[in-house]
């Protein structure tokens, strides 16, 4: 007898029959995309094609929860279709990033960033690659400023201060290793304009934990930097994605599997546009997602080790072990013997372990940790655009949300409207750690009578609650449907609409993601108040005995 706790997939014939259409559907906007030299390859065209396609993706969406008179075959294939259009639509129907499938920005900092992490730490990239230039062609314009990753200011190329900055980062270089990384840096200078290459020397440099780089460097630490090169790392993280969706598929049904994948593609705030084709940028993404998979499965030690891998390569994702504590702590209350608990926290502690002691292999010893705390310490108050967080829906105000206080003929267009947030958070305060400490209680309280799997997944609410992320790191949105909540699901979908059509009313990143952060405030709402009640309400129930 099948299990009811499992959706039934369609038959084999019809999956295959669903591909078949599928694929004949994507032709004509794939032919459309690519084969069409007139057809402008840039974000605008990009975010026009998504708009559409996501409407449509909700429309088969929807005709798959909410039309029981389609039968459950034709009601699998739309299901289908729409995850294989909003995946085709991730990749932007085979048109990436227009001219290249790379993404430049991100493989300077993270392959390069790697690659030469020894003489470079997390300071000195921009300034090496600045000298590389001049080394290339000593006669050649290079940019006014750039910023100081010791400080976070944007500084004159020209002052003495920055050139002797410089000299002193290429002195830690061997002959080889500079000759090295001259030639690789003029990858870069050859394939990117002046104004894009400057722009990505403001931005604010490589930022991964020592462990993480000690990963990239298996892969970037000996080739040469240039096409092959950066396609073959870009599409590492495709491997990882893929991966991802095959475990879902396999864990929880083919049906939340698509959907996942549906959300993922159609996503506004994790398109290919900001991390796509870029190196091992979805490699914690995949360990949540799988980890998750293998708690569902009661795999707890290869679970605690997804959970490890993924804190330890980007930090924030430790606030999924959140809804795991909460449960292994009611058991322990109740007297119980949380073996899963046990079994997961040798898993964790173990990579953890392996983990730290990676990091200590990059380079730098194991001082490479405490560089990182600083460093990370430091851009954790530089505030971006782009952020996502409870503290958006506290901090905005209506200047800093319309950016009133942005002047773009100025070398750091920001610095007003960053002070304006340093005064507005430091105001603020106490009403940001009220609004987290009762959120944190209500997770907890929505977590208590949950199983570890699916209270892990509440690590959504937890990463928004207490961590400022950037609008693609939302991507762990993918995790939505596994919870099994229409309003949480459907309420998700609503706010991603929503962000296309406000690309189109403003270009404030302040205004999308600072309205982005409160559409998810209510939707997290609706799901883990409800179950929260639902706890405090029988544990009151308990105690006065009806």
């Amino acid at each position: 007898m099948a299990k009811t706790s499992k959706p039934a997939d369609p038959p084999s014939y019809a999956k295959a029959r669903t591909a078949l259409w599928a694929l004949a559907a994507l032709g004509v906007p794939v032919l459309f995309n690519v084969w069409r030299p007139d057809f402008p390859q840039n974000e605008e065209s990009e975010i026009r094609v998504k708009v559409v396609l996501a409407v449509i993706v909700v429309a088969l969406l929807m005709i798959r929860e909410f039309s029981p008179s389609v039968p459950t075959h034709r009601a699998g294939r739309a299901l289908a279709l729409a995850a294989i259009l909003a995946a085709a639509g991730y990749l932007n129907f085979g048109a990436f990033h227009g001219r290249s499938f790379i993404h430049h920005w991100e493989q300077f900092h993270y392959a390069l960033g790697a690659k030469y992490f020894p003489e470079l730490g997390y300071d000195g990239l921009y300034d090496a690659s600045i000298e590389a230039q001049r080394a290339s062609d000593p006669d050649a314009h290079v940019q006014d400023n750039y910023r100081d990753l010791r400080t976070n200011k944007v500084v004159a190329t020209g002052s003495p201060d920055a050139l002797a900055r410089r000299q002193a980062v290429v002195a830690k270089f061997s002959p080889e290793r500079w000759r090295a990384f001259v030639a690789d840096n003029q990858f870069f200078v050859e394939h990117n304009d002046a104004g894009y290459l400057s722009a990505i020397r403001r931005d604010h440099g490589f930022n991964p934990p020592p462990s993480w780089t000690f990963v990239a460097r298996l892969f970037a630490g000996w080739p040469r930097i240039d096409e092959g090169t950066l396609s073959a790392f870009a599409i590492l993280d495709l491997l990882l994605l893929a991966a991802l969706f095959v475990v879902v598929s396999r864990t929880y049904g083919t049906r939340w599997g698509c959907l996942a994948l549906a959300l993922f593609g159609i996503n506004y705030a994790g398109r290919f546009f900001w991390v796509g084709g870029a190196f091992l940028r979805e490699d914690w993404l995949a360990a949540i997602a799988i980890g998750i998979c293998l708690l569902e499965k009661k795999r707890y030690r290869w679970a605690g080790a997804c959970f490890a891998y993924a804190a330890a390569v980007r930090i924030f994702p430790v606030l999924f072990l959140v809804g795991p504590a909460v449960v292994a702590l009611r058991a322990l209350i109740r007297r119980e013997r949380p073996r899963w608990a046990l079994n997961f926290a040798v898993g964790l502690v173990m990579t953890l372990g392996l983990a730290w002691g990676a990091g200590c292999l990059t380079g730098r010893g194991p001082g490479a940790w405490n560089e990182f705390a600083e460093h990370i310490s430091q851009h954790s108050h530089t505030w971006l655009t782009n952020n996502v967080g409870l503290a958006d829906t506290i901090l905005y105000d209506g200047p800093t949300l319309r950016r009133d206080l942005v002047d773009f003929s100025l070398p750091e267009p920001w610095i007003v409207w960053q002070a304006k947030m340093d005064a507005l958070a430091k105001a603020r305060r106490p009403v940001l750690w009220l609004a987290q400490s009762v959120l944190l209680f209500l997770i907890g309280a929505a977590a208590w009578r949950m199983e570890p799997a699916r209270a892990a997944m509440l690590g959504l609410v937890a990463v928004f609650v207490l961590v400022l992320t950037t609008c693609y790191y939302w991507q762990m949105l993918l995790i939505v449907p596994l919870l099994r909540h229409r309003v949480l699901l459907y309420g998700t979908l609503a706010v991603n609409l929503g962000l296309y059509g406000l690309h189109f009313a403003t270009p404030s990143f302040e205004m999308r993601y600072g309205l982005m952060s409160w559409g998810l405030l209510a939707v997290f709402l609706t799901f883990f108040v409800p179950a929260a009640w639902q706890t405090m309400a029988r544990r009151e129930a308990r105690e006065s005995g009806t």
